[in-house]
């Protein structure tokens, strides 16, 4: 990428920023009141509401930043949203309390945390205090709840998305991928992979946290029961046949073979053994890397978004972050260098950031789903971001100082240390034909 236009497209995402900043105290018509300030996804007329996981990534480019305040103030949004209706909704607006998002919730806290330790740990301890239970409240009531309005844990302990209104399409709203070619649209009838290692994560954090806050009985309590988790998924969602985690079809008591990139976040969420990561890493990520970055599924149908030929900056950031995780450096590298040479081809023609892009073909229009393409736009900037400033350490660095702790931004240390091994770089990513769903 051309220092010239690298800079161009950082100097946009700067000054798009306080585009973003919403503000409401109290509520108006369908739009929740929130106390503190907010980033939304775009400056227009959609998506201007607080989203559950869009924050999370929006305020992975907040540390360090004027808007570092954001990070806090989002993430207090969430905890008030949970006192106030017992669950994080879609998005801050009336008519998304049926369902939620993918559960970052504790993620989020784990980056304020990791902010305030680094200059007052008493007030980082004393902040992990007060949101900890908040946030096990969420994963009790919310994602292991079992009747109406949250019958999420629906099968030997796993949990499902769900809505409350039963509706599957709805269901994939809480995904965060709406909508995808995953689960033969039959969502309720599935235990999703990336939401069961998302749940190990919590609980791994979960742990971690009440060590640091010394109290053992706690901290053991949630290290057994992930452990659990962990044997259950590896028992339901891995296939050793083909070497990568599944949705799981509780209904017909077997994994659905579609393949997405939804079977990489046991690396993000360190859930895989290290001979799982690099059966993934060698027989799978080149299926889905592709010219522009890393491919969200590889079946396509007319209308699917969250699917082949789109890629999507959160996922993006998901499996770089996973490889990173277990040594993966070089693979990582190249596809954060995809990523970004991808928006910024498109930044070139359109002088914009996009909220989805097609990584088969650069430049060529993405599968536009039920709305089309929007510009903006928060995670895609925030990810933008967050990759140049990897790279920027990799241009640096030595091998030495390719660890994880050099590497992994303050929002997602987790519990459970890496190999310290360095992986073995695969091959670069190779064209795949869609199927036909």
């Amino acid at each position: 990428m051309q220092p010239e236009l690298k800079h161009k497209i950082l100097q946009y995402i700067d000054g798009y920023w306080d585009k973003l900043i919403r503000e409401n105290i109290e509520d108006q018509q369908t739009l929740i009141g929130l106390p503190k300030p907010y980033l939304v996804p775009s400056d227009g007329h959609m998506f201007q509401e607080m989203y559950y996981w869009d924050s999370f990534f929006m305020a992975l480019a907040m540390p360090g930043t004027k808007h570092e305040h954001l990070a806090f103030d989002m993430t207090e949004n969430c905890a008030y949203m949970l006192k106030r209706f017992g669950i994080i909704p879609n998005a801050s607006r009336y008519y998304f309390l049926s369902r939620s998002q993918p559960p970052v919730f504790m993620n989020m806290i784990w980056m304020c945390y990791s902010l305030l330790s680094i200059s007052n740990l008493h007030a980082a301890e004393q902040y992990l205090r007060e949101m900890l239970p908040i946030a096990e409240q969420e994963h009790e009531q919310v994602w292991l709840g079992t009747v109406q309005p949250h019958h999420r844990m629906i099968y030997r302990g796993l949990s499902r998305y769900f809505d409350i209104n039963y509706l599957d399409m709805l269901a994939s709203c809480e995904s965060g991928w709406d909508h995808s070619t995953r689960c033969d649209d039959r969502l309720l009838e599935h235990l999703q992979i990336d939401l069961n290692a998302i749940l190990f994560m919590r609980e791994q954090l979960f742990s971690r946290a009440w060590q640091i806050l010394k109290d053992e009985e706690k901290a053991t309590s949630w290290a057994e029961r992930a452990a659990v988790r962990k044997q259950t998924i590896n028992e339901l969602m891995w296939d050793e046949e083909t070497g990568f985690f599944y949705d799981y079809d509780f209904c017909k008591e077997k994994f659905n073979p579609l393949p997405s990139l939804a079977g990489f976040f046991p690396l993000w969420c360190e859930l895989a053994s290290e001979e799982q990561a690099q059966r993934i890493v060698h027989g799978w990520l080149p299926r889905f890397e592709q010219a522009g970055g890393l491919v969200t599924t590889l079946d396509v149908k007319d209308g699917r978004q969250w699917a082949y030929p789109n890629g999507w900056a959160p996922l993006q950031w998901i499996v770089v972050d996973g490889l990173m995780r277990y040594g993966y450096y070089e693979e990582a590298r190249r596809i954060m260098q995809k990523w970004c040479a991808n928006c910024a081809a498109v930044f070139k023609n359109t002088g914009e950031m996009w909220e989805k892009y097609n990584v088969i073909e650069i430049d060529r229009i993405p599968e536009e789903g039920l709305y089309g393409s929007v510009s903006g736009f928060g995670w895609s900037n925030s990810v933008f971001v967050d990759f140049i400033r990897r790279l920027e350490k990799f241009d640096t660095a030595d091998d030495a100082d390719l660890t994880l702790s050099n590497m992994e931004p303050l929002a997602v240390e987790a519990d459970i240390n890496p190999s310290g091994q360095s992986g073995q770089s695969g091959q670069t990513g190779q064209s795949v034909q869609p199927v036909e769903a």
